[in-house]
């Protein structure tokens, strides 16, 4: 009933001023897709009278971009920018923004990498390093956002991300050479004490009973023992060694950088879109479709 109420006033006046009114109404109250249309609408009446204007491309860029057309969005944008160089910074932030809200950070990396080769300011440019440094935490790439942590100024930050991703907690090489002298022994130190105690019985079994065999003078029952039982335990005893050495220590990284994510605020893509709105685009206007990638 609201967007009819608000669709027959705009079909009452012709006043651009009003039009873009409504728009901004329907945004604001979440009518995305309907937020758009009217933004084209007075677009198309700007052309009509030579008058283009920048923040009009903006508030379409920012419409298409929350009802989940990120590369018609992409496009607004980066005319907006091109019309209105005021619009520029804040244009591709928020794009960056609505990308990170559809978990496509590596997107969301490639606008603010783009704005850092134009930004001069340093204070804008620490607070770029460190959004990039955020996305890059969130795509678990921990040496690049450490990396960005350090060109933002902030040295504590980048220490802590590179000791949540320095040496293994258990080697490999270790866990395969324990499981070549004692069965089982490799994957225990691993972590995963239940594979590693069924390795060792089955080796120590399968070798005790081949042993028997072979004094009984049964030497082909040793053989097929040997072949089918020892043999397989033993190389998979000393294969799996490995094999849960990593994954111990992929999820002791991830365990630590998950809390240090935790600590680590995600940056507020939105901040200098209040002031040219008059109204804050809230966090969930955003989709979280996801979105292919750049042809």
């Amino acid at each position: 009933m609201t967007l009819l109420l608000l669709l027959v006033l705009q079909s009452l006046t012709s006043n651009l001023q009003s039009e873009v009114s409504l728009g901004d109404s329907l945004l604001k109250h979440r009518f995305a897709a309907e937020a758009a249309q009217e933004f084209r609408r007075c677009l198309w009446q700007q052309d009509t009278h030579g008058a283009a204007d920048g923040l009009t491309h903006f508030k379409l860029g920012l419409s298409l971009a929350a009802s989940g057309r990120l590369q018609d969005a992409a496009q607004e944008l980066s005319t907006a920018g091109r019309l209105n160089a005021d619009l520029a910074d804040t244009s591709q932030t928020a794009l960056a923004g609505f990308y990170a809200q559809s978990r496509r950070y590596d997107l969301a990396a490639f606008e603010l990498s783009d704005l850092l080769v134009f930004t001069r300011d340093s204070a804008r440019r620490a607070e770029l390093n460190a959004a990039v440094g955020w996305l890059h935490l969130q795509e678990g790439d921990v040496p690049s956002a450490a990396s960005s942590y350090e060109l933002a100024g902030k040295p504590d930050v980048a220490n802590s991300l590179r000791l949540a991703g320095a040496a293994p907690r258990r080697s490999p090489t270790l866990a395969a050479v324990l499981s070549s002298f004692v069965p089982g022994s490799g994957e225990i130190y691993a972590g995963r004490t239940g594979p590693g105690l069924l390795a060792f019985a089955v080796t120590a079994g399968s070798l005790a009973w081949a042993v028997v065999a072979a004094k009984s003078d049964d030497w082909v029952s040793a053989s097929v023992i040997v072949s089918t039982l020892f043999w397989r335990f033993y190389n998979g005893s000393r294969a799996n060694a490995v094999a849960f050495a990593d994954e111990y220590n992929a999820a002791s990284r991830r365990r630590r950088i998950a809390g240090l994510s935790a600590r680590l605020m995600e940056p507020d893509w939105f901040s200098g879109t209040e002031s040219l709105l008059g109204y804050r685009l809230r966090p969930d206007t955003a989709t979280t479709d996801t979105v292919s990638g750049p042809e």
